[in-house]
């Protein structure tokens, strides 16, 4: 149950991007309007990595006329990989069971499943 309300919770702060992209194919799954952020430092990106987030700042930018921060797309990316990772997530239960993790922060805020990673100097 707390999984679903975290996925409400992100599903939200992307202005019901997931909702709308499983309506229509080509809309994208990162709004322009994201929540909060936090910066990592010195985070270094692959080059062909780094050009494909322009290239999707640009997609996102002509479908919905804003460009996002390159945070927003790094953030969301990292939330798909977090949720699609299930040895983290079993990890992560048994951290939160020994106390050994606080109690998930609000996604965007605190990050996705509780992390403080967000964004980049890249974009952030």
């Amino acid at each position: 149950m707390a999984k679903d309300e975290a996925k409400q919770r992100r599903d939200e702060a992307r202005g019901g991007r997931r909702a709308s992209a499983e309506a229509g194919a080509d809309a994208p799954l990162v709004s322009a309007k994201r929540g909060k952020f936090q910066t990592v430092e010195n985070a270094k990106i692959e080059a062909l990595v780094f050009a494909r987030l322009e290239d999707y700042k640009a997609f996102v930018a002509e479908i919905e006329g804003e460009e996002p921060e390159a945070g927003a797309v790094i953030s969301a990316g990292l939330e798909l990989l977090f949720d699609a990772d299930k040895g983290f997530e079993r990890w992560l239960a048994e951290q939160r069971r020994k106390g050994r993790h606080d109690a998930p922060a609000a996604t965007n805020g605190g990050g996705a499943k509780g992390s403080a990673l967000a964004a980049t100097g890249a974009g952030a």
